[in-house]
């Protein structure tokens, strides 16, 4: 088979350019279109010469790929809409199907059912409709079950029914938590067959009286029948209670104190009865675990609930892809023999030896399967290995369905025992009562499975009593050697995933910091770093070397600002590379209290391999991925200490250490003026973030060293200083304390009185622009914005644009899901090349023309209305764009297509550019 050619966007561009350009007839198009998208000259020179195409049909059709007609101008959606309905088209399976009179092209895309209208000598600046006919598929997300989130629903509401009915301590919350999972396993037994149908939803109707008094010590009695085997019981036991089954497992051995429960539980636990179980997936534990555990407590590990659609996000690109490929192959082998047996065209014979072929590639898939290992390091309450369970079994039985049709067989039959066994799953989990969830949803997810072999197969498994399971380890998984969990060699096929804790090192606590000092003991300077980089750090050590395969959720910020530095670095020393990631997305699931977060998704690899890129809508092939998530060759961006690109020196404002003593809002400065006019000189405005985005007024008493003796006469600043004094001899850091010997000033002072570029530190991730300050002299700027003084308007036009923007977006931090700016890893480290006199004039126009238009309006309007993007007035909007197209042109590349091709130049540049700095 041969190699698809690895094309970058910038071909496509550049090829499409032909239609500008030079133009192309009506005839040629089609063939121009696809050497633009990757076919070689020798494929369309075939072409021409009806080879490797449908050759009785009228125009161009490339079977499962492209089909194109030439049409004049009026009659384009006719032929269009009869190409579309024409058989011979219909059997061929094009990917995009077109027409065009040879200055606008019509075409459709036949599995995503949309149309495309341009002219042609636009279609190099909006080609990524025809993106398939390079072989960069559409993305399709999958969608959640509904059921899932009524149970889950349902269950939390029970849960805060139960809170607000009794008061807990600790230990009351733990079996409480116990409570609602042995819950949820009596409704999932009743309608799969392990109990009787209805028989625990029935007996709390049929035996609890209405007010609910009864039904806790009646619950008790069903629990601790459940935890004794036949020969156990007393024969005195009460018939009601003797119809539930021994159950072992471990779930009901312990003795539990069962909460207060009245009327209202009482009627929302039939309520959960009445919903429908049996299709449940049992992930359902991990949105149950998080909706009974106290919120904030949640939030403070680091837990986060992740749907099955996120689950496969991670799990399908690292492995399951990969082994669904193989059995799609091997199913459209057995389509194309069975048809050739139909046709004639294979005697029965080789038809008997080409299934025996297949059917033992089928085995070999079986075998295969059967041996992998996948390991959860952070499991919870066990989402990701139960998916990954399930996805499995379902895959085996499409392979058992297979080889029953190769095997000529009229009904279904099963080939022994499951490929699939529990001891193939392994998990790490902190928290004891997660840890007890994982195992049982995991022989829950079994149990499902099973009746599902039952179901297609005629296969029986005995479902009680529960088996344990030994491979869940509850241990810290900063502090325990992986290999003690989950044994490997260096052939064996393990699969490392998760989504463990984040925790940014500010809401690290002091075992949170213990642990990155176990796991990072052989590095320096790891106390920054997000908690989660343990885990990618121990799976590298894990998988180096072997064929183990690693992939975890994790927020966007370990692939942003320093903690790129900090942690990429030392992974890749390992040999182990970035295999497929997926760009930041927002985090959505449907659990009670959802995550709020972005984030990415992150495979590691020993053995280099084509790299996959998951973006909002598509999948991009690439050779490599770096840190910052984008196909271009590793570089890390390191801190500057002063701009690459030769620009002036930007500081962060001055910080004043004050208690709020130096400080003035509007009313306070018109009270201090009026009564002491002599001393307004001492008065400067006072601006940082919040004042320069959304307009608020604060002053500041700014005094010079030699000001200081005529300011102290004045009885208001007099009084000020003093509290400052007292506060800074408070303070438990020696530096502030010995700035207390001179209140009257800011104790890290940096103010020139002239015109200044003022740039907040942060700002909302919904702008295009950072709302960026060209500001007067006489102002005094906080330490939460960023300076450069005696600016001039080309700079600001430079870190105002879009091009700035893109690269602050890429290699900045983040607050929350806010922009954090960085003068030493933004501005410092921003490529700008060498430019005239004559384009420096230009973009200086430009800026102007941006100023005067945002002037217009700050009359009425706040920088944050002017910049929010739903909101941004046309002219100023325009405005922009003028600016960021002249700061585009000093580069080479340009014009871009999109942010990533000025990524890709910008990265090439900074590389350029620090190679030659040193």
């Amino acid at each position: 088979m041969a190699k698809k050619p690895n094309l970058s966007y910038l071909d496509i561009e550049n090829a499409l350019k032909v239609f500008k350009e030079t133009g192309v007839s009506a005839e040629e198009v089609g063939y121009q279109i696809l050497a633009s998208f990757g076919k070689s000259a020798t494929d369309i020179k075939r072409y021409r010469e009806g080879k490797g195409v449908v050759a009785s049909f009228r125009g161009l059709l490339v079977k499962g790929l492209f089909c194109y007609r030439s049409a004049t101008a009026a009659s384009m959606t006719d032929v269009l809409t009869c190409l579309k309905q024409d058989m011979m088209v219909q059997k061929a399976s094009p990917m995009i199907i077109a027409v065009s009179d040879g200055t606008r092209i019509l075409a459709y895309d036949t599995r995503e059912k949309e149309t495309y209208e341009n002219l042609l000598d636009r279609l190099y600046c909006d080609f990524a409709f025809f993106y398939p006919l390079a072989g960069v598929e559409k993305f399709r997300s999958v969608e959640e079950s509904q059921a899932d989130v009524k149970a889950a629903e349902k269950l939390a509401k029970l849960h805060d029914e139960i809170r607000a009915y009794n008061e807990f301590t600790l230990e009351d919350l733990h079996d409480l938590n116990i409570f609602i999972a042995r819950l949820l396993f009596c409704y999932f037994a009743e309608d799969t067959g392990i109990f009787d149908e209805n028989l625990f939803t029935s007996s709390i109707e049929r035996y609890t009286r209405q007010d609910g008094s009864d039904l806790s010590s009646y619950l008790d009695s069903v629990f601790n029948i459940m935890d004794l085997e036949s020969k156990r019981r007393n024969a005195d036991t009460l018939r009601i209670i003797s119809q539930f089954p021994y159950v072992n497992g471990g779930l009901f051995a312990k003795h539990i104190n069962i909460p207060k429960l009245g009327f209202r539980a009482r009627q929302i636990m039939i309520e959960c009865g009445g919903l429908n179980w049996k299709d449940i997936n049992p992930d359902i534990f991990g949105s149950m675990f998080q909706s009974v555990v106290n919120p904030e407590m949640c939030a403070m590990q680091g837990m986060h609930y992740t749907s099955v659609p996120n689950i496969m996000k991670v799990i399908c690109p690292l492995f399951l892809d990969e082994l669904r490929g193989e059995y799609n192959r091997l199913n459209a082998l057995y389509e194309e023999k069975r048809q050739m047996q139909v046709l004639g065209a294979i005697k029965s014979d080789e038809i008997k030896r080409e299934f025996k072929k297949l059917d033992d590639r089928c085995n070999y898939l079986l075998g295969r399967m059967s041996r992998m290992k996948f390991f959860d390091p952070a499991c919870g309450s066990g989402n990701f290995l139960i998916i990954t369970y399930k996805s499995l079994r379902m895959l085996e039985m499409d392979i058992l369905r297979l080889k029953n049709k190769l095997s000529f067989s009229d009904s279904l039959s099963f080939y022994g025992q499951s490929s699939i066994q529990i001891s193939q799953f392994y998990g790490i989990e902190i928290d004891d009562f997660a840890h007890e969830i994982a195992m049982l949803s995991l022989w829950l997810a079994e149990h499902q499975m099973n009746c599902k072999l039952h179901e297609d197969f005629g296969v029986d498994t005995q479902a009680l009593p529960l088996k344990n399971i030994k491979n869940i380890h509850c241990a810290n998984a900063c502090r325990i050697d992986w290999n003690e969990v989950c044994p490997h060699t260096k052939d064996e096929e393990v699969y490392v995933f998760g989504n463990p804790p984040y925790l940014g090192y500010v809401l690290q606590e002091e075992h949170h910091k213990v642990d990155l000092l176990t796991v990072f003991s052989q590095q320096s300077n790891c106390k920054k770093l997000d908690y989660i980089c343990a885990w990618f750090y121990k799976a590298t050590l894990y998988i180096k070397q072997t064929k183990a395969k690693s992939a975890f959720v994790s927020t966007n910020s370990i692939c942003q600002g320093e903690q790129v530095l900090l942690l990429w670095p030392i992974i890749f020393l390992e040999d182990v590379n970035i295999s497929f990631a997926y760009q930041s997305f927002k985090w959505s699931n449907h659990a009670k209290h959802n995550a709020g977060v972005y984030c990415v998704i992150i495979g590691l690899s020993a053995y280099k391999k084509v790299c996959k890129l998951y973006k909002t809508d598509k999948i991009v092939e690439c050779d490599y991925i770096n840190p910052y998530l984008l196909p271009v060759d590793s570089h890390f961006i390191e801190k500057a200490s002063s701009s690459i690109s030769g620009f002036p020196c930007m500081q962060k404002g001055s910080q004043p250490s004050d208690d709020g003593n130096l400080i003035m809002d509007s009313l306070e400065m018109q009270s201090f003026v009026q009564t002491y006019p002599n001393y307004k000189k001492f008065v400067k405005k006072y601006i940082g973030a919040e004042e320069l985005i959304n307009g608020k007024d604060r002053y500041c008493l700014w005094i010079e060293d030699s000001e200081k003796e005529e300011a102290v006469c004045c009885e208001e600043i007099s009084k000020r200083l003093n509290k400052v004094r007292k506060f800074r001899l408070k303070s438990p850091k020696e530096a502030t304390r010995e700035w207390a010997n001179k209140p009257h000033s800011f104790t890290e002072r940096r103010y020139e009185n002239t015109p200044s570029i003022c740039v907040p530190s942060v700002s909302s991730i919904q702008r295009e622009y950072i709302p960026i300050g060209y500001l007067n002299s006489g102002i005094v700027f906080s330490n939460a914005v960023f300076s450069i003084y005696n600016a001039e308007s080309w700079l600001f036009g430079i870190i105002t644009s879009k091009m700035h923007m893109i690269w602050v977006c890429t290699v900045g931090g983040r607050l929350k899901t806010d922009y954090r700016y960085s003068a030493q890893l933004c501005y410092n480290t921003f490529p700008f090349p060498k430019i005239s006199d004559t384009k420096k004039k230009e973009i200086e126009e430009a800026a102007e023309y941006v100023l005067e238009t945002r002037e217009e309006y700050l009359v009425n309007k706040t920088l944050a209305e002017l910049y929010d993007p739903d909101k941004m007035p046309t002219d100023l909007r325009e405005a922009h764009n003028r600016l960021d197209d002249i700061v585009d042109s000093c580069y080479a590349g340009y014009p871009f297509a999109n942010d990533e091709a000025r990524l890709e130049c910008l990265f090439k540049l900074y590389e350029k550019m620090t190679k030659q700095n040193t």
